[in-house]
């Protein structure tokens, strides 16, 4: 299934379902006559495979791992209809299956694994050339009438974001993802481009501190350093305008917003000050590091100058992917992270249990709390909404007052398309989708 703009759950390959009032147990009724690309049914049993799969923590599933073992039972009573059953409330089980896609059985456990792709989607895959492109073809078999209107789609891969930019303006692309938010901007206001914002996303721009060295062990130093954070600068100037300032990660529509709260750490360096003196910390040298970014490497100029105010030194180590990687999730950083994180439209429960900014037990700044555990498990497991919003108050209390995961601004994804290009539309999880794309000549 998949998530409309008012994140209500819609048709996919589940054509229908029915849920418990205490979303222990959901029946799937399966759409009929639906293919992969290499002719084959999809039936109830390649759901059964693919939530089964990912407990194999060796395929790297990440949170489908611990969302695949909610269930204790999965059935499949015929080849249209699924059954999912489990001895706890899973009021997340939407946030699970409008993420987690079907892979095939085949194809996953055949010789060609990492080198080709077979789904249901409205294209299929015909090429992959490492560093270069890929390319797609439409799905003449496509379970949705009529679409995609595309014969196809080529994916360039482009290292360089401004010479993705000047091809674009060249005319040799038709569309680019993530450009520089310079250049969205500037390119907004030109009549032969669109540049497409996503709405409700729920990707925002992080900080993670390492908690497990002295001073960040101490909270009131991380609180020190959440104040010295400028978020309306960054909003306002650097994200061009793009997003808002806020100290929780939710969205307007969450049912873990609370507006008294958004702007909780206002940017406050006498505050800030006063903290680090509180803590008895002076001289204050640490590491901030960060992956190759236009805004991230100017938000950390601003940081490091703000800080040097007072008397904190941050240096700012700009790192390979790979690299920055190894350093925050094996916490071998000094210091603190800038990042992305996810998720933040989805239930609060899902998205702090499968961030590894946030989640209790895995997070990279291996901050332990009995309590927070407790609480990011309730809040999964609470299928009153009531009493769920009484916890994700608690939550963002905690969050706000421990500081090891620092919210600053939503980072919505981007992307701008020549004038020809029509119908293309935004996904729940921050991507966009062609289905319903066309091209006018």
């Amino acid at each position: 299934m998949s998530y409309d703009d008012q994140l209500l759950p819609q048709p996919e390959l589940a054509e229908s379902w029915d849920v418990s009032q205490d979303f222990k147990q959901m029946k799937i009724n399966l759409r009929k006559s639906v293919v992969w690309h290499n002719g084959r049914e999809f039936t109830s049993e390649d759901v059964k495979y693919n939530i089964l799969r990912v407990r194999d923590r060796s395929i790297g599933g990440g949170t489908f791992t611990n969302q695949s073992l909610w269930f204790d039972t999965i059935e499949t009573p015929d080849k249209n209809t699924v059954i999912l059953s489990s001895n706890q409330s899973r009021p997340g089980v939407y946030d699970f299956l409008t993420n987690f896609n079907m892979v095939d059985k085949d194809t996953v456990e055949g010789p060609d694994v990492k080198s080709k792709a077979v789904g249901t989607g409205p294209f299929s895959f015909v090429e992959w050339a490492p560093g270069d492109h890929i390319s797609l073809i439409r799905n003449k078999n496509y379970w949705q009438t009529g679409r995609p209107y595309l014969e196809g789609v080529r994916v360039s891969i482009v290292k360089d974001v401004q010479a993705m930019v000047t091809y674009l303006e060249a005319g040799a692309l038709d569309a680019i993802k993530t450009p520089p938010l310079v250049d969205f901007v500037r390119l907004r206001a030109n009549p032969s481009f669109q540049a497409l914002s996503h709405p409700t996303s729920g990707i925002i721009w992080c900080i993670g501190w390492n908690a497990l060295d002295a001073p960040l062990d101490n909270k009131t130093v991380r609180q020190a350093l959440n104040y010295a954070l400028d978020r309306k600068r960054f909003t306002d100037t650097i994200m061009q305008g793009l997003g808002r300032a806020q100290s929780l990660p939710w969205l307007p529509a969450s049912p873990a917003y609370e507006a008294g709260k958004e702007n909780f750490y206002t940017f406050d360096l006498d505050k800030a000050q006063s903290l680090l003196a509180e803590a008895g910390v002076t001289g204050l040298n640490i590491d901030w590091i960060l992956v190759e970014n236009a805004e991230a490497n100017q938000f950390a100029q601003v940081y490091q100058a703000d800080l040097a105010k007072i008397g904190v030194k941050l240096n700012v180590k700009v790192l390979e992917p790979v690299v920055w990687s190894d350093q925050v999730s094996n916490k071998k950083y000094n210091g603190g992270y800038i990042a992305t994180s996810t998720r933040a439209n989805l239930l609060p429960g899902t998205m702090l249990s499968s961030s590894r900014l946030s989640d209790p037990v895995l997070n990279n700044s291996g901050f332990s709390d009995d309590t927070y555990t407790k609480l990011v498990a309730d809040a999964g497991l609470e299928a009153d909404p009531a009493k769920a919003k009484q916890i994700y108050s608690q939550i963002n209390d905690f969050l706000l007052d421990q500081s090891f995961a620092v919210f600053l601004t939503p980072a919505p994804p981007t992307m701008i398309v020549n004038s020809a290009v029509h119908g293309v539309s935004t996904e729940s999880f921050g991507g966009f989708g062609y289905t319903d794309a066309w091209m006018s000549s």
